[in-house]
């Protein structure tokens, strides 16, 4: 029963999440009282189009006025949501920080690949929660991933190659996860970074907050932390 709540509220937070991201990074306001709307057709969608993953299901994966293709990007960040929080219930009060880190680690995800924008204020809750939970240890990785730190905050200051929000996720990540599982995260991020940008069409910059984020969640997964 517990599972399948969390799950339930899982892909309620995906959407949730998903919409927010999408409205921030277009500029529409967050306070808004009118429902989403269709990006081709700009029809105002009905309550039963917005539930998480049944709606898409429900118009066969088309706008039920216009037939545009909707985008499954949506339904993915719900099912990943929903499979996080559902897989960690056995251990939900030990990796809280963690799964709201998850949480944050996707919208600003979601935010930086749209618009190269992360929002620091998100980033709080989940870093108070693991400080409170445990100070972080004393050990040879964390201060190396604290001179590393600082080096991206310099380079960050200095050139527009890597933004000063990708540091402040990395310093997020401090409180809530091993300094030696972070050095990991970042070392796969970067590799899975620079493969993007040799395959990827030539841009000014790559969004890295996506790569931290898959690759913190994947770690984590698969090392049993969360």
């Amino acid at each position: 029963m517990l599972t399948s709540t969390l799950f339930i509220t899982g892909l309620c937070l995906g959407s949730f999440m998903t919409c927010m991201a999408e409205r921030i990074s277009s500029g529409h306001a967050l306070t808004s009282r009118q429902r989403s709307q269709c990006p081709h057709c700009q029809h105002q969608l009905r309550f039963w189009q917005l539930i998480p993953l049944l709606g898409i299901l429900l118009q066969r994966g088309r706008c039920h006025d216009c037939r545009a293709r909707i985008s499954i990007r949506s339904s993915l960040i719900e099912l990943l949501c929903g499979g996080l929080l559902a897989f960690s219930s056995m251990s939900f009060p030990l990796t809280l920080p963690l799964l709201i880190g998850y949480l944050v680690l996707i919208f600003n995800s979601l935010t930086d690949y749209l618009t190269f924008e992360v929002y620091p204020l998100t980033l709080f809750l989940p870093a108070g929660i693991g400080l409170w939970q445990q100070r972080p240890p004393l050990t040879i990785s964390l201060f190396l991933v604290l001179a590393l730190l600082a080096g991206l905050y310099l380079l960050a200051r200095l050139t527009a190659t890597f933004g000063l929000g990708d540091v402040d996720i990395l310093l997020m990540l401090v409180f809530i996860i091993p300094a030696d599982t972070l050095l990991t995260c970042l070392a796969i991020a970067a590799i899975a970074a620079l493969v993007g940008f040799i395959i990827s069409p030539p841009r000014h910059r790559l969004p890295f907050v996506p790569f931290i984020s898959w690759s913190v969640i994947m770690v984590t997964q698969l090392t049993g932390l969360a």
